[in-house]
C-alpha cells in the first residue's frame, strides 16, 4: 500500500487511495511535471502469478477510445515488482453508486443510452487486430463522468483473444455478471463480454436483481418487449445462440426510439443491414430484429436486400482500430475539408488585424506547408486533397470541389475572405458531409479525412452538432473522420495562454466559459498520436488526450490550429 505524499517514478505524488481493483490499488496523484495535474495511478505488484499480465498492461497503454480512460504513462516493474499505470482521472461515480443513489431505478431510455456507449467501446476492443476480451463488465467497473458519459475502468483481467486456446489461463470474473463459459473455465471470446453486458442491463432494468444464469425471467423486467428481447439475446447460455457481435447489438438498440412513455420500435432495418454490411466483425454477423423477436443471419438477409444497397446518407461504421498512422502519398492522399465562418463578426480586430485576415493568413500558411511537405526536388507529389468552404448565411465552395494540392499550387490560388452576414454552421457541415459521402468509398487506403472548422461565435439556423457527430462516425480503415474546431474567442478559457509552445491543449476536464465552446468540445476529436508527435516536433507541448480544439485567442493560436490540420503523417 502506498502512503500519501509518496512519489512514484520521481514525478507523481500520491494524494489519496481511490479504490482496489482486481490486480491492485488505484490512487489519485498529482503530476509534478504538468502543473500538478491530477491523474489516477494503478499500482500492481508483479510476481510469478502476475508476470504474464505485463504484455497485456503494455498493450492497454496503446488504447484510445472516448469511453476508456486515457493511459498516459507506464512505469515498468522495479526490483520489488512495483508496476504502475498512469491514466486519466475520471471525476464521477460508478454506475453501481449512481444506480443505488437513485433507489435502484433509472429510466429505460437512460439504460439504453449507457448500453449504446458500452456497445461502442466493446465494438472497439473486439475489432482490434488482436481483439481484447474485457471479461469483467459490471456496474462497479463502469464510471459515469460529469458529462453523463460512461468510462470503462479496471482492465485488470482483460486479455487478448487467443483462438487456439480451449480454456482461459484462469477463471476470473464476478459471478453475477460473468458468462457461463467464463465460470466453467472454458475459452472466452467477445461473446462472453456480451453476456456480461446483458447481465448488467438485467441488473439495471430489474431494480437491482442479479440474473444468475436463470431461465425465463426476462419477462419480469420493467421495460418494453423489444428491449426485453435484446437483453434475452445477450443472456443466452450457449454462445452460439447468444448475440454474436457488439455491432449487431448496437444496431438493435438503434432500432429503439425514445419518447415520454418509454421506448418504441422504428422501421430502420434496411439502413441497419447496410451498416452491418459495412462492418468488419471478429465473429459471425448477426442483427437482432427487436420487432419480431428473432435473430437475422445477415448472409441470408442481405441476399434479399441487395437492391436496397447502398443506402444514401449512411455513414460507414466506426469499427476499424483508431490508428491514424496511414501515411499520405500521391496514391493515398489525405483529404482535408475546411469550413470557414465568414459571418459579420469576423471583421472584429485581433491585435493589429481583423479576425478574418488572421484566418486568411493562417490558411495560406497551412497550404504552403502542405505544398512543402508534398515537394520532392522540383516536383509536387500531391499528398493532400483539399476542399475550402466559407459560410455565412450560405455556403461558398472556393475551389469548386475537392482539388489536389498540386492543382491548388499551380493555379496560384489565394483566397480573399470577407465578412458577410450571419452564420449557418449546420448548412456548412451538411455540405462537408455530402463531400465526404462522395469521397470516402474511394479512400480505403488513405489516411482518415479531417474536417477543420473555424468559427467565432454562435450559429443561427439548425444545430450543427448532430451533423458533426454523424461525420465523426464515418470511417476508413485508418480510423474515424477527424473533426477539428478553431474557436476565435477571448472568453473561451478562464485564463490566458502566455506561452503557446508550453500550452498542453484542451481536454475533457478543462473549464470552458460559454455554451458555444462546450458544443464545439463535443464536436471535436481527440488529437491522434501521429498528429501530436508532429506538433511536438514543431515545438508544441500538446498532451496526450488533448482535443482537436483550439481557442483562437491570438494569431499564434489560430496559426497552430491550421498547422494541426496539415499534420497528417506523410511519406
Amino acid at each position: 500500500m502506498l502512503n500519501v505524499g509518496e512519489i512514484i517514478g520521481e514525478r507523481y505524488v500520491v494524494q489519496s487511495r481511490i479504490a482496489s481493483g482486481g490486480m491492485g490499488a488505484v490512487y489519485k496523484v498529482q503530476d509534478l511535471r504538468l502543473n500538478n495535474k491530477n491523474w489516477a495511478v494503478k499500482h500492481i505488484i508483479v510476481d510469478e502469478q502476475t508476470t504474464t499480465h505485463l504484455d497485456e498492461l503494455s498493450m492497454l497503454a496503446k488504447l484510445s477510445h472516448p469511453n476508456i480512460p486515457n493511459i498516459s504513462d507506464y512505469i515498468a516493474p522495479d526490483r520489488e515488482g512495483n508496476c504502475f499505470l498512469v491514466m486519466e482521472l475520471v471525476n464521477g461515480k460508478t454506475l453501481k453508486e449512481y444506480f443505488e443513489q437513485r433507489n435502484k431505478r433509472i429510466p429505460a431510455s437512460k439504460v439504453v443510452t449507457y448500453a449504446l456507449q458500452l456497445c461502442g467501446v466493446l465494438e472497439y476492443l473486439h475489432s482490434l487486430a488482436k481483439p481484447i476480451i474485457y471479461r469483467d463488465l459490471k456496474p462497479d467497473n463502469i464510471m459515469i463522468d460529469e458529462r453523463d458519459d460512461i468510462k470503462l475502468i479496471d482492465f485488470g483481467i482483460a486479455r487478448t483473444y487467443k483462438e487456439e486456446q480451449m480454456t482461459d489461463t484462469v477463471a476470473l470474473g464476478t459471478y453475477a455478471f460473468a458468462s457461463p463459459e467464463q465460470l466453467e473455465n472454458k475459452q472466452t471470446d467477445t461473446r462472453s463480454d456480451l453476456y456480461s453486458l446483458g447481465a448488467t442491463l438485467y441488473y439495471l432494468l430489474s431494480g437491482g436483481s442479479y440474473y444468475g444464469h436463470r431461465r425465463n425471467v426476462i419477462t419480469t423486467l420493467d421495460c418494453s418487449e423489444e428491449l426485453k428481447s435484446i437483453v434475452s439475446s445477450l443472456l443466452e447460455y450457449d454462445v452460439n445462440d447468444r448475440a454474436q457481435t457488439a455491432t449487431a447489438v448496437k444496431l438493435a438498440f438503434l432500432q429503439l426510439q425514445f419518447n415520454d412513455n418509454g421506448i418504441q420500435y422504428i422501421e430502420v432495418e434496411d439502413e441497419l443491414l447496410h451498416q452491418v454490411n459495412n462492418a468488419s466483425n471478429v465473429f459471425d454477423n448477426t442483427l437482432f430484429d427487436a420487432k419480431n423477436h428473432k435473430t437475422i443471419r445477415l448472409g441470408n438477409a442481405l441476399e434479399d436486400k441487395t437492391e436496397m444497397l447502398p443506402v444514401q446518407g449512411t455513414a460507414p461504421m466506426a469499427l476499424p482500430p483508431q490508428n491514424y498512422k496511414v501515411q499520405a502519398t500521391q496514391s493515398t492522399p489525405a483529404l482535408i475539408i475546411y469550413l470557414l465562418d465568414v459571418s459579420g463578426s469576423m471583421s472584429k480586430e485581433m491585435g493589429t488585424s481583423r479576425r478574418i485576415d488572421v484566418v486568411q493568413q493562417a490558411l495560406m500558411t497551412a497550404i504552403k506547408q502542405m505544398v512543402f511537405r508534398s515537394t520532392k526536388g522540383s516536383r509536387i507529389s500531391s499528398r493532400y486533397r483539399l476542399a475550402i468552404l466559407t459560410y455565412s448565411d450560405q455556403v461558398q465552395d472556393l475551389l469548386g470541389g475537392v482539388k489536389s494540392i498540386e492543382e491548388i499550387a499551380r493555379s496560384g490560388f489565394s483566397p480573399v475572405l470577407e465578412p458577410q452576414t450571419f452564420s449557418d454552421a449546420a448548412e456548412a457541415f451538411q455540405y462537408a458531409e455530402q463531400l465526404l459521402q462522395a469521397e470516402i468509398s474511394n479512400m480505403a487506403q488513405c489516411p482518415a479525412p479531417l474536417v477543420c472548422h473555424m468559427t467565432d461565435g454562435a450559429h443561427t439556423g439548425d444545430d450543427p452538432e448532430p451533423i458533426a457527430k454523424r461525420i465523426m462516425e464515418m470511417s476508413v480503415p485508418d480510423g474515424n473522420v477527424l473533426v477539428e474546431n478553431i474557436f476565435i474567442s477571448d472568453t473561451i478559457l478562464d485564463k490566458a495562454i502566455p506561452n503557446v509552445k508550453l500550452w498542453s491543449g484542451i481536454g475533457d476536464n478543462d473549464v470552458l466559459r460559454n455554451e458555444v465552446a462546450e458544443k464545439l468540445r463535443r464536436m471535436s476529436s481527440v488529437i491522434p498520436e501521429s498528429y501530436r508527435k508532429i506538433m511536438n516536433e514543431a515545438g508544441y507541448g500538446l498532451q496526450k488526450g488533448a482535443l482537436m480544439m483550439l481557442p483562437g485567442m491570438n494569431a499564434e493560436l489560430v496559426s497552430l490550429g491550421f498547422q494541426m490540420s496539415a499534420a497528417t503523417p506523410v511519406r
